[in-house]
């Protein structure tokens, strides 16, 4: 009995569809469009919160996408200005080094009259001795330079050429225990000796004890005896001693260039008539 009735309704409901589907069809549009609307009113807010919710998410992708993108050409412009730092570094160190060499030639040629060009030379080596005091330039035999070329820093003398190869050569420094200057005071005119001492510096020998000599009195290069040319700067009085039973007063000195400071030298080639076989 009460299946029949559950029935029934299932057969009344199916039937009240197909005719309320039917009767759709010859309702005039502007009706079923009202339908339409009171239908779907109640669910509006529902499909307003699920558009914001998809709207949200898919403005939310687009920005972690761009923030991505973002990021990954933010990382690129780093690199290319990273490099670019590192190019103007190296430009500016060309640029200080070719100022530096014109900067020495200029000097020299300044104040030196000769007729010789100097070579540039670029400094490659340091003799690591303490005793021997000496440097290696890049320039030798293919350059013109030969043993006894003079070596100066602008104006400054710095040693002389005492071993040649191809394209390199061996300078002994003024601070060389071996290296002998005939030399003078700039301003009294006296004349001495400048010999290089086992600490890096010089002293001035056989400087009578009568003269007077006062501190930071400057040393000259006085060209006696043709090796070095004359008025190049040597260095300047740091002390001066007496000892009672000498004839001559000890003098030291300290080198007008510092060569741990420098990175190019001139080598003053010596006229040819004036060289000696090697």
């Amino acid at each position: 009995m009460r299946r029949n009735r559950d029935r029934s309704t299932k057969r009344f409901i199916v039937f009240v569809f197909v005719v309320a589907s039917i009767s759709l069809l010859f309702i005039p549009e502007s009706i079923t469009n009202n339908i339409k609307v009171t239908v779907a009113s109640p669910l509006a807010p529902v499909q307003k919160l699920i558009s914001h919710t998809s709207n949200f998410f898919k403005n939310g992708f687009k920005k972690l996408a761009s923030l991505s993108t973002a990021a990954d050409e933010k990382s690129e412009l780093e690199k290319e200005v990273f490099l670019l730092k590192n190019k103007i570094v190296k430009q500016q160190d060309i640029i200080n080094i070719f100022k530096k060499k014109l900067e020495i030639v200029s000097e020299y040629k300044k104040d030196i009259d000769d007729k010789e060009e100097p070579v540039v030379a670029d400094i490659i080596g340091f003799d690591v001795s303490n005793f021997r005091k000496s440097i290696i330039v890049d320039v030798g035999k293919k350059q013109g330079v030969s043993v006894g070329d003079v070596v100066v820093f602008g104006n400054a003398l710095v040693g002389r050429i005492s071993a040649i190869g191809s394209s390199s050569g061996r300078v002994m420094l003024i601070t060389d225990p071996a290296s002998n200057v005939p030399s003078r005071f700039l301003n009294s005119r006296t004349q001495g000796m400048v010999q290089g001492t086992a600490d890096g510096k010089c002293v001035m020998k056989y400087v009578p004890r009568q003269v007077k000599v006062d501190k930071p009195e400057k040393i000259i290069s006085s060209g006696m005896g043709g090796i070095f040319p004359k008025s190049l700067y040597i260095g300047n009085v740091i002390e001066v001693k007496q000892k009672s039973a000498s004839l001559f007063k000890d003098i030291k000195i300290i080198p007008r260039v510092d060569i741990s400071k420098i990175e190019n030298v001139l080598v003053i080639k010596r006229k040819k008539e004036e060289n000696t076989p090697e």
